[in-house]
């Protein structure tokens, strides 16, 4: 069953704290000649919705409207894959109370759009003698090969002992092996690492890149990249340490696809914000921009978690990014959001209330939340990669209008 849509009450109730934010969002210029917009009705209920809004490749992403996707105990770490006419969703956690272990879970979408509904939610890898198993990344080689690495935890002491463990599959469903076992652990020379964690395993076409977290002799946690050149990895050689940004793992729990010879990243900084970031040689990153932030209300939580990008290998695109969410700041009690990569909308509720957060609806809508206000006289759509203006049309409009916009 599709998760329902959170109501814009709620969104309303935590927007009244950002009055000054509001404010001061956006004031935009001259008329633009790019596009237009066409009216296509009204569907009743709150808000103005506008379609024809998709950016692949984008930036700014916008919150599904249907989130959170899947829920349960504490479910996060999503890593969605592509696998012809459908994704395949693969994600840790726990999803009953009673369950007591981090396991990895796999779903299938309907469909191409990753707001499902989604069939399955069953384990494909259990813990084992291990306390949890978690972070799965998973790469699809071809249709009879692929390969996932994940996160494997023991508890030493009152702290945890985390490492990275492979597992492979032939259709992407059964997976050997399906309980973590310290066999498939993997190695990583050219330093001494007292943990790993939190991978993001990348197929290059000749190789393997391995990006995750860790500590060497039990010191600072940083991010690290290892390679191997092995056609099942479990030999990795250490080659870049990532710097840290304001105290925080540069490159923290990320998801990263080479796409048209790039390699695109989306990483977490202080569980507040999802950053995109590019490169050439996938070893130096730059950053591209924000794709998400907490401190949007149609986020709909206080923290972000545990990315994965939602890149259609096929199309060979990105289309956004999934996640975890949390009002917890224990950093437990996860569900599972998606986001899009969209242009961005702005209205005019005359004389001079602009509204300017955006949620989406499948990969072409954008949902305005225009929280109490239920009569708007502009429309604005922007390319939320440079803010260039698209379109800027004067309109008579109510909630529950749809436009569409026409490049």
């Amino acid at each position: 069953m599709r998760t329902p849509a959170p109501s814009f009450v709620s969104w309303c109730a935590r927007a009244t704290a950002l009055p000054s934010l509001l404010a001061t969002l956006f004031m935009p210029g001259t008329q633009a000649l790019a596009g237009s917009l066409a009216y296509d009705g009204n569907t009743g209920g709150t808000g103005l919705t506008v379609t024809n809004l998709h950016l692949p490749d984008g930036i700014e992403t916008h919150p599904s409207v249907e989130n959170p996707i899947i829920q349960g105990h504490n479910l996060y770490a999503p890593d969605p894959v592509r696998n012809g006419g459908v994704w395949n969703l693969y994600y840790g956690g726990w999803k009953n109370s009673s369950d007591g272990n981090d396991r990895i879970y796999f779903a299938v979408s309907d469909d191409w759009v990753p707001e499902g509904a989604w069939s399955g939610q069953w384990v494909i890898i259990n813990n084992g003698s291990y306390m949890h198993v978690n972070d799965p990344s998973v790469q699809k080689r071809s249709v009879t090969s692929w390969v996932m690495a994940y996160t494997v935890a023991h508890q030493v002491g009152s702290d945890y002992r985390d490492w990275i463990a492979i597992s492979t599959s032939t259709d992407g469903s059964a997976w050997n092996p399906s309980v973590a076992t310290s066999t498939t652990e993997i190695r990583v020379s050219g330093a001494s690492f007292s943990d790993i964690a939190r991978p993001a395993l990348l197929w290059t076409g000749s190789g393997w890149k391995l990006w995750f977290d860790g500590r060497i002799g039990n010191g600072p946690l940083h991010s690290y990249l290892a390679e191997s050149n092995e056609d099942i990895p479990r030999n990795f050689t250490l080659v870049h340490t990532y710097p840290d940004v304001n105290g925080f793992p540069g490159f923290m729990e990320p998801d990263v696809e080479r796409v048209n010879g790039v390699y695109v990243a989306v990483v977490q900084r202080g569980f507040a914000t999802l950053h995109k970031l590019v490169s050439t040689d996938g070893r130096n990153f730059t950053e591209a921009g924000t794709m998400l932030s907490a401190a949007n209300p149609a986020f709909g939580r206080k923290y972000v978690s545990n990315p994965g990008l939602v890149y259609d290998n096929v199309d060979r695109v990105v289309r956004g990014v999934a996640y975890g969410m949390t009002d917890n700041s224990g950093l437990t009690d996860h569900d599972i959001g998606f986001a899009y990569t969209q242009h961005r909308v702005r209205v005019l509720s005359c004389p001079s209330t602009w509204h300017g957060f955006d949620a989406s609806r499948y990969y072409d809508q954008v949902v305005v939340l225009t929280f109490d206000y239920s009569s708007y006289c502009r429309i604005v759509v922007e390319d939320a990669r440079n803010g260039a203006v698209l379109a800027d049309q004067t309109v008579s409009s109510r909630a529950g209008d749809r436009w569409r916009y026409v490049p």
